[in-house]
């Protein structure tokens, strides 16, 4: 049994092995652009031909698009696995197409509408009743238009051609460019012209977002994280060495843009993008729920989509998943090596008369394996148990066993020891255990006593692994489940779960909880003005100072974006949760400084109050929700 045992782990050792050798060959994959190639998709240019992709283990083919193709279908129907779209893919995901957003690349959307200067119509209510040609995928355009008063009717929407010469014409009067492209052809022609961004009107969304599907994640997590970040290297390379992509552009894929024209994309997407401040590919959620509410007030979208599902990060869900595999896998290979110890214990048993077989088995085991006497001195010690402990076999036999226990745990094991030696049962117990260097690790124990002639248990054989690593990977998905990813407080479902908690407690005790709603002022005007990632120190900065704020009894979690939620537990009245939320409130709007720059700023607090207020969950939320919009619209006021 045991050979035919030792023959399975040689052949799952050697199919790991190919499993190994075939995760070096590159996988074949397809991107889809969103329109022909020209300087808008560098880095995608950069990854594949300066190798990212083919060290990622990736064979990359780009497909060029024509004005008929549809980028999502082409994604979703798995005739390409990743494409290029706009922050219209939200409207996608919330028809049912299981898009995920893998990183952006525009911080700020190149989409435009021009009209040429001596038309004069160099305001966009002089659009009234003019013929405009929009692009499809510009629902920011249409929000623009919506915001600026305009009806689907005010204006004639006539069907996009991409072709400039049309306004040059006069056969339209409006029309939907690239910031990147088209002012390059107006200009060649000496053409003055007027240009109406829909940031004009507050309206801010990102640009040119490579995404894949939720089936495409599910089925190959490390192709889409590889993936990802390779295209995230070529865009940084792109930005970096923009003539020598312009001339690999030229070179290798169209010369439909001059060099110049190349030239002229590669300095406009440098103000878009932001390359110094941003790393390509890096978003927010915080901004994306902003662009989905941007989207509910012109009916486009419900109240409170949640965009959280359509936003890939390999640095919180992805590593999650990949926690969890590599504790599958760990979980796998334990099972083996159980299996491995209990054919040793059996062996041990019937085949004493075999001692030199036994002492092969006993010191090649791949676990620690360790003989006790009736005193729990050691008499035998195996090659693993050296590897473990660090203890040689020669200084440690003779020793009493609790020379690798921590003092304070001398009694606790010395009374397991003693079951199994009263019992005769086979006994197993976790404990920390020293190694002969002072470091600890965490042991699982299996320990089997043997009886004597005269039925007492003259010895013990004591089975030992080391699950340090296996305890931390669980720590590990635990705090990822439980915790956000850039604060460290806990996330939107841990804050619910210890609100429930908190408000079952005060049912049975017969106090007060309150809720503070938190939400920050202004602070999309410092992620626009500083970028994203100081918004997100900022962020952290917040968190920090929260807890200072609040007693230890207390919760103070992220529900997402620039929201955080506090749970005063036991708080008797009103008047306490205001002063607390006032001390929150000083405490955050002390300076912060972030790269030099010192920022200031200022947050709305609604408080709920349970019972007073209501005693459903939901309600107080909502409540709360409801007093700290209250507080934004006084703090508008007044500014």
């Amino acid at each position: 049994m045991l050979k035919q045992l030792i023959k399975i782990l040689s052949i799952v050792w050697l199919l790991l092995g190919i499993n190994s050798a075939w995760a070096t060959e590159s996988d074949s994959v397809s991107l889809q652009l969103k329109w022909q190639h020209q300087f808008q998709f560098a880095g995608y240019y950069a990854a594949k031909e300066k190798g990212f992709y083919k060290d990622a283990g990736l064979n990359v083919t780009i497909i060029e698009a024509t004005p008929d193709t549809n980028v999502v279908q082409e994604v979703i129907t798995g005739h390409a696995q990743f494409g290029i779209g706009t922050s219209e893919l939200i409207l996608n995901r919330h028809r049912g197409d299981k898009v995920r957003v893998l990183g952006v690349i525009f911080q700020h959307s190149p989409l435009s509408l021009i009209t040429l200067k001596e038309s004069g119509i160099d305001n966009i209510h002089k659009l009234l009743d003019k013929k405009v040609m929009i692009e499809p995928s510009s629902s920011e355009l249409f929000a623009y238009l919506q915001q600026e008063g305009f009806t689907e009717k005010a204006f004639k929407l006539e069907h996009h051609n991409f072709d400039i010469n049309d306004l040059l014409a006069g056969k339209i009067d409006a029309m939907s460019v690239y910031e990147t492209t088209e002012p390059y052809l107006l200009k060649q022609q000496g053409r003055a012209y007027n240009q109406f961004s829909p940031r004009m009107g507050g309206i801010d969304f990102y640009g040119d977002n490579f995404f894949t599907t939720d089936a495409e994640l599910q089925a190959h997590p490390q192709q889409v994280e590889a993936f990802t970040a390779a295209t995230s290297r070529g865009w940084r390379y792109a930005m970096q060495h923009s003539d020598e992509i312009v001339q690999l552009i030229y070179k290798n894929y169209s010369q439909r843009h001059s060099i110049e024209h190349l030239q002229f994309e590669a300095a406009a997407m440098h103000d878009l993008m932001q390359p110094e401040l941003i790393e390509a590919g890096y978003m927010n959620a915080g901004r994306w729920q902003h662009i989905a509410e941007t989207y509910h007030k012109f009916g486009l979208l419900p109240e409170n989509f949640d965009v959280e599902p359509m936003l890939y990060f390999p640095n919180s869900a992805n590593d999650l998943k990949k926690l969890r595999i590599k504790l599958y896998y760990t979980a796998a290979g334990l099972s083996l090596l159980i299996l491995l110890s209990i054919i040793l214990f059996r062996f041990y048993r019937t085949a004493r008369l075999n001692e030199a077989k036994l002492n092969t088995m006993f010191n090649n085991a791949p676990l620690s394996i360790i003989v006790l006497d009736a005193e729990n001195r050691v008499l035998l010690w195996n090659a693993e148990a050296e590897k473990t402990f660090l203890w040689r076999a020669k200084d440690i036999v003779k020793k009493s066993i609790l020379i690798i226990v921590p003092p304070e745990k001398h009694a606790e094991v010395e009374k397991v020891l003693a079951a199994a030696h009263k019992s005769h049962n086979v006994l197993h117990h976790k404990n920390i255990n020293i190694k002969k260097d002072g470091s600890e690790i965490l042991c699982e124990w299996m320990n089997a006593p043997f009886k004597d002639k005269q039925n007492h248990s003259g010895f013990m054989i004591c089975m030992a692994r080391d699950i340090t690593e296996q305890e931390q990977l669980k720590k590990a998905l635990e705090h990822a489940a439980h915790y956000d990813n850039l604060t460290s407080l806990p996330n939107r479902a841990l804050i619910f779960e210890k609100l429930k908690q908190s408000l079952e407690t005060a049912a049975r005790q017969r106090t007060k909880v309150a809720i503070l709603f938190l939400d920050l002022n202004s602070f999309k005007a410092i992620n626009d003005t500083l970028g994203h990632e100081a918004g997100d120190i900022l962020l952290t900065t917040v968190a920090q100072r929260l807890p200072q704020a609040i007693r230890e009894s207390d919760y103070a979690g992220r529900l997402g974006g620039d929201e955080f939620l506090i749970i005063l537990q036991d708080i008797n009245s009103l008047e306490n949760a205001q002063r607390v939320a006032n001390n929150i409130r000083n405490l955050i709007r002390q300076p912060c400084v972030i790269n030099t720059e010192t920022v200031t700023i200022d947050v709305s607090i609604g408080i709920s109050l349970y019972p007073d207020d209501t005693t459903e969950i939901n309600a107080l939320i909502h409540q709360a929700d409801k007093s700290m919009y209250q507080a934004k619209q006084v703090h508008y006021f007044h500014a």
